[in-house]
């Protein structure tokens, strides 16, 4: 039986080197933290309210969105069907009450902060295009798998709970 012996380490340093490469691809979230995970684009797929036991589409089937975490720890969020009729005066300020109410029951908007403590996200409020969550709090889950991400917010300004799909924006 004949032993092959190698002599030089560069088998195994370049063998380690494109192992951890691999890792630290985009996508790639072995032993990263939810905080390093989540800070990025991420561009909504899919979403529903459930409350008592009734599933609602509030933005529809092919809903449009993206929400942004960066590393500073801000937070910028925009939600929306898609679809919403025009306004016949052309000018945002002189929309009809029917007008207005389809917009602001087509959208969810906010900025603020957020901090991770496991799998919870807690987004402070900053301003938002419903006023009741101005300066408010927020306790949301979310789970990340590759370039998807799941969240769970238990008390979605529709009322009930929203549960939503992103995947990372490229």
């Amino acid at each position: 039986m004949r032993r092959i012996q190698h002599t030089s380490g560069f088998g195994c340093l370049a063998a380690g080197a494109l192992f951890f490469g691999l890792l630290s691809m985009p996508g790639m979230s072995c032993a990263q933290s939810l905080k390093e995970q989540i800070v990025g684009t991420w561009r909504l797929a899919s979403i529903y309210n459930e409350d008592k036991g009734v599933k609602t589409y509030n933005f529809g089937d092919k809903p449009a969105g993206l929400l942004m975490f960066d590393r500073a720890g801000n937070v910028l969020q925009f939600l929306s069907k898609p679809g919403a009729p025009k306004f016949a005066a052309g000018n945002r300020m002189k929309g009809t009450d029917a007008e207005n109410r389809a917009v602001v029951q087509s959208i969810i908007a906010g900025i603020g902060s957020y901090a991770v403590d496991g799998e919870t996200v807690t987004i402070s409020w900053l301003a938002s295009s419903f006023p009741n969550r101005d300066g408010t709090q927020e306790k949301r889950t979310y789970k990340i798998t590759g370039d998807t991400m799941t969240a769970t917010n238990p008390v979605a300004s529709s009322g009930g709970t929203s549960y939503s799909s992103f995947t990372r924006a490229k």
